[in-house]
């Protein structure tokens, strides 16, 4: 706010704006307006529906996921979420088929401190039935040599949360949860195929979180290992199918 020395306008001239502030005559220019592009504009869309999703993402998978005090993990999350939104609107107007391995989501791991992608036994096959189940299997694997359990594993939990996404929306749904017990033994394990009831509807990203706990032996009884670098939890199957699951 600037003085008029010489004059008592009050008015307007162009962007400079002449008036009486408690009897002190005053100058101002206009603020200047920026003009958004329709670009930054969708961008900025795209954000707030990336950070919605992903906080709604980080509560639906709190259960399993060992970080879920880590506030860096919903930034690291929404980042990759916006980062997916954007190269998929990009993909669809360029009629690019949509790989099998999302970018951006498929491997995101939710601890920092172990890296679930590195269990090479755990690559999940998931697919959808005719009578509305989604099939989530997993191929035969030695559990005592596959899984890079400690030494004084006595068993291995396989946790898993399976979510529907609808990005118009910005709305999450849990699909279903499921969990598998392992005896950490040197024989072959074939897992159980978990089945999830699901409706389905036009469009959906749907995605797989899963964990790996072990329960070890310790002073002649069995408890949960509680150490980060041991507690895998990520993305472990992400797809955007034509099919909405709710």
């Amino acid at each position: 706010m600037g003085r008029q020395r010489d004059s008592k306008l009050v008015g307007t001239i162009g962007n400079v704006i002449f008036y009486n502030y408690r009897g002190e005559y005053c100058i101002r220019t206009k603020p200047v307006s920026v003009k958004r592009t329709k670009a930054s504009v969708n961008s900025g869309l795209n954000f707030g529906k990336a950070s919605k999703i992903s906080a709604q993402i980080r509560k639906s998978v709190a259960s399993i996921n060992p970080a879920q005090s880590d506030i860096r993990v919903l930034y690291r999350l929404t980042a990759a979420m916006n980062k997916f939104i954007s190269w998929k609107q990009k993909k669809d107007a360029a009629s690019i088929k949509m790989p099998d391995k999302l970018p951006f989501l498929y491997g995101f791991q939710f601890n920092d401190h172990a890296d679930l992608s590195s269990i090479f036994a755990i690559r999940p096959l998931v697919k959808s039935t005719d009578m509305g189940l989604t099939e989530i299997s997993l191929t035969p694997f030695v559990p005592s040599q596959s899984l890079q359990a400690p030494s004084n594993t006595n068993s291995i939990l396989f946790k898993m949360i399976l979510l529907g996404v609808s990005l118009d929306k910005a709305e999450t749904n849990t699909l279903g949860k499921a969990e598998i017990e392992i005896q950490c033994s040197n024989e072959p394990f074939q897992p159980p195929v978990i089945t999830i009831p699901t409706s389905s509807k036009p469009e959906a990203l749907v995605i797989l979180v899963m964990a790996v706990q072990y329960m070890v032996n310790k002073n002649e009884e069995v408890e949960l290992l509680n150490d980060k670098k041991k507690m895998p939890c990520g993305i472990a199957w992400a797809n955007f199918t034509n099919e909405k699951f709710q």
